[in-house]
């Protein structure tokens, strides 16, 4: 058997696209009723396999060619993956550059032969190569990605909420029934603007916001005093044929760029005539609209799930590109075996005002030790470090050490990362 892990070429764009899982027509991770998004299942991007055409488009519009890595057994493509350039917010620092993993596929006839190992290799070697110190992913299978060194970061949340005898906040600014095309056109530099300001946000890629129309999806746009957009959403009232569902509102998106639009919005969206039930989906854990409420039980999570999960591709690189809640010095020991050069001892002294992080001295005893996995869990600040120790994934050898590492690392408001890729 012949493997060659190599980037697509142009014409190969639809070969490449027949084997994805979104446009292959592969069902969601998880099926309807339990499925965590707005409504009540998810299905493959098309809802099926996707037809000549729509490959064909679908390729014409490919970004980030030049970043596939296609596994080839034999001269035949039967395996994808796919880095997209991306930057994700880290604490303190703002956007920096990430390799965003997307499109893993191989075939069903050429499983377990290594091949998403081989893929995976390729991926971040030409992340580490571009100078991106991390990569990341929306893993598909919770037990695939943890053996490359990928950990969750981020979680989301679906929740519903009884709208009956909820009295909705008045709202301070105008909102606006608007078109596809004029939402679309909005979207872009309002997240741009919400994404610098949470951490674990990401930023979209080329073709994100080219969004279809499905029947009865409603797009609002929210506009501040001088007429600005600062708040968007998308929300749909769908027919249902029998009593439990009707009534339903599904919030499919939400993003707001200051307090009184994001207030806005969501009385808007809990007092539309004729409703009883708002559920929304990937929402942060936090939802700061929980706590606007009079009842905050009224707000109930119905699914929880990982989201985006975390790669230190260099990492004194990107424990050096953050800022930590308190000043503090550790010495961390870290397994990597699949980069070795993040293997070893790390000295790592950071605080409010920045960070620096190089080879421990010779000699110096750990303060931590915990894998590349773990690291990238608790790297964006919402997973904390004394469950982990529970677990047994962060061993303590210096008195104190986990609470220093848990007082420097924790953020006030947990990650949340509202794209998926």
């Amino acid at each position: 058997m012949s493997v060659e892990i190599r980037p697509i070429t142009p014409d190969e764009a639809v070969d490449f696209l027949r084997i994805v899982p979104s446009y292959a027509g592969t069902p969601n991770w998880e099926p309807e009723p339990a499925a965590w998004h707005a409504g009540t299942g998810m299905t493959a991007r098309f809802g099926r396999a996707a037809r000549p055409d729509q490959l064909a488009a679908a390729a014409a519009g490919m970004s980030d060619v030049d970043r596939t890595q296609a596994a080839y057994v034999d001269g035949r493509l039967v395996g994808t993956s796919q880095l997209l350039s991306l930057e994700v917010t880290v604490p303190g620092a703002g956007p920096v550059a990430m390799g965003g993993v997307t499109a893993v596929g191989v075939l069903p006839t050429h499983r377990r032969r290594g091949l998403l190992r081989a893929m995976m290799r390729a991926m971040l070697d030409d992340s580490r190569a571009r100078g991106e110190a991390l990569a990341a992913l929306s893993a598909a299978e919770g037990g695939i990605y943890g053996r490359y060194g990928f950990g969750p970061a981020t979680y989301q949340a679906r929740w519903e909420l009884d709208t009956r005898g909820l009295r909705p906040a008045d709202r301070q600014g105008s909102i606006d029934l608007v078109g596809v095309q004029t939402a679309a056109a909005a979207w872009p530099a309002l997240h741009d603007a919400v994404r610098r300001s949470r951490i674990g946000e990401v930023s979209a890629y080329p073709g994100r916001w080219g969004v279809g129309e499905p029947a009865g999806r409603q797009f609002l746009l929210h506009y501040d005093d001088t007429g600005a957009v600062d708040g968007a959403a998308t929300y749909r009232t769908p027919w249902s044929p029998d009593r439990a569902s009707a009534g339903t509102v599904e919030v499919e998106w939400l993003e707001a760029a200051s307090a009184v639009a994001y207030t806005d919005l969501w009385s808007f969206l809990t007092s539309l005539d004729l409703t009883k039930r708002v559920v929304a989906a990937k929402r942060p854990v936090d939802e700061a609209f929980r706590w606007q409420l009079a009842d905050p039980r009224a707000l109930r999570v119905t699914r929880q799930s990982d989201d985006l999960w975390v790669r230190l591709v260099d990492l004194p690189a990107a424990l050096s590109n953050r800022s930590y809640q308190t000043e503090g010095a550790l010495v961390i020991e870290v397994a990597d075996p699949f980069c070795p050069w993040n293997e070893g001892r790390w000295q790592l002294d950071g605080g409010p005002d920045g960070a620096h992080c190089r080879r421990a001295p010779t000699g110096a005893a750990p303060d931590l030790s915990l894998d590349a996995s773990t690291l990238g869990a608790v790297y964006l600040g919402g997973t904390a470090l004394g469950p982990l120790a529970a677990a047994g994934l962060v061993r303590e050898h210096s008195g104190g050490a986990i609470g220093r590492a848990t007082a420097m690392l924790t953020q006030p408001q947990a990650p949340h990362n509202a794209i998926g890729f």
